[in-house]
């Protein structure tokens, strides 16, 4: 079995890290902060099978899903997983066309989705504020997804890294890994702040946002866009909130303790021009005008506000596999980690212990080289995040249909 290098302690490096000593490799997980403090702690964390295109893609998220509950039910101690329906609608006619075909192909994929009338949704969630009954803000189409739920990003690192050191796997964090030494196409030595100088098997780079600084390091090319993102949590309050909500530029969820978490792609779109100092008011911002939504957080305030960068590929397509260049180092990165992790790493660790996946075919890294066989379609999650945050920037986004 091989001795593995894996770096990164988010929720990818976890899973990958755990489901490696499961098929009894040797792993050492490197971590440059501490675990699950970059972009794992700074997102919203919902499960979102319903906007994963294209086919591969769709059918990766529910494996991925049944994964998170089968480590889930083997772990009574730390529970990350939390069963939750949604609530989505829009605003603009384009976006309820878009929201239309979505329900029709879900439909056809047998996924559980329905259309609520107003009076439906608000015995589904009381803690919701409708506009009135009748009047031209009322939405005529909500949909229902009552599967799927949210996750608690941090408990599930520390779940599955406990479980890896249980299986013999060293975690050192604070250590960032700051040089490689390549020999004749593979890495022979990784270098660490502290002075560490490791060789290994295969080195996995489960960075997220810093993965192509990884990849740099051993000469390799990874193409993934850095793009922040933050969400708010409210103090405890008794909102009664008991779905998951997708309205119109405003997302939010139960979260732990009987606060809420939200998210905005409008607050998204001002953190690059927002200074660090004053982004405790774009988290106060979000809580009003989630008061407007959900009118028990007027009794709230902002306990945290959390900002990350998403590691976003040009497709948006998980990156999962060996690039060219460095016949030893793999590569695991993905938007949207903590739905996708578990299946990833399942897959990864069975790839790195000898087993190919044909199923990661769509996702290889090899697919950016020039003249490549590029899918045609990309993430539908991708293809939403890129059109609200940037179009209002005045920034050109590929069409990516």
């Amino acid at each position: 079995m091989p001795y593995a290098i894996v770096i990164g302690a988010g929720v990818v490096g976890a899973a990958t890290a755990h489901a490696l000593t499961v098929a009894g490799a040797q792993v050492v997980v490197l971590e440059g902060g501490q675990v699950a403090a970059g972009c794992s702690a700074a997102t919203f964390a919902v499960d979102i099978t319903r906007v994963k295109t294209p086919p591969a893609l769709f059918d990766l998220a529910l494996a991925s899903v049944a994964e998170h509950a089968r480590l889930q039910r083997a772990d009574a101690d730390q529970a990350w997983v939390h069963p939750t329906a949604t609530l989505e609608w829009e605003e603009t006619q384009a976006d309820r066309q878009r929201l239309r075909e979505r329900i029709r192909r879900l439909h056809r994929c047998g996924y559980p989705a329905e259309w609520l009338a107003p009076q439906r949704v608000r015995a589904v969630e009381p803690a919701l504020a409708m506009p009135p009954q009748g009047s031209d803000e009322e939405p005529t189409e909500v949909a229902f997804y009552p599967e799927g739920g949210w996750y608690d990003p941090p408990a599930f690192v520390r779940a599955l890294l406990r479980r890896a050191k249980r299986q013999g796997a060293s975690v050192h964090v604070n250590d960032s890994v700051i040089g490689m030494t390549v020999d004749d196409g593979r890495i022979t030595e990784v270098c660490t702040a502290s002075g560490q100088r490791l060789t290994a098997d295969v080195v996995v780079n489960c960075a997220g946002p810093q993965a192509a600084g990884i990849a740099a390091l051993a000469g390799a090319e990874l193409s993934v866009r850095q793009i922040a993102g933050m969400v708010a949590i409210t103090t405890p309050v008794h909102t009664g909130l008991q779905t998951i909500l997708a309205a119109p530029d405003l997302n939010a969820r139960p979260h732990l303790g009987g606060r809420v978490m939200l998210h905005s792609w409008l607050i998204d779109r001002e953190l690059e021009d927002t200074p660090a100092s004053r982004r405790r008011a774009l988290a106060e911002e979000l809580l009003r005008r989630a008061g407007t939504l959900i009118p028990m957080l007027s009794q709230a305030t902002v306990e945290a506000s959390r900002v990350g960068l998403r590691p976003v590929p040009p497709d948006g397509l998980p990156i999962v596999g060996f690039p060219s260049e460095v016949a030893n180092l793999y590569t695991v990165v993905s938007h949207s980690a903590i739905h996708l992790a578990p299946i990833l790493g399942v897959l990864a660790a069975r790839e790195l212990t000898g087993d190919r996946q044909h199923r990661l075919d769509p996702f290889r890294p090899t697919r950016f080289r020039p003249g490549a066989d590029r899918p045609q379609a990309v993430d539908e999650s991708t293809r939403t995040m890129l059109a609200r945050i940037e179009a209002s920037n005045g920034c050109e986004t590929a069409d990516v249909r």
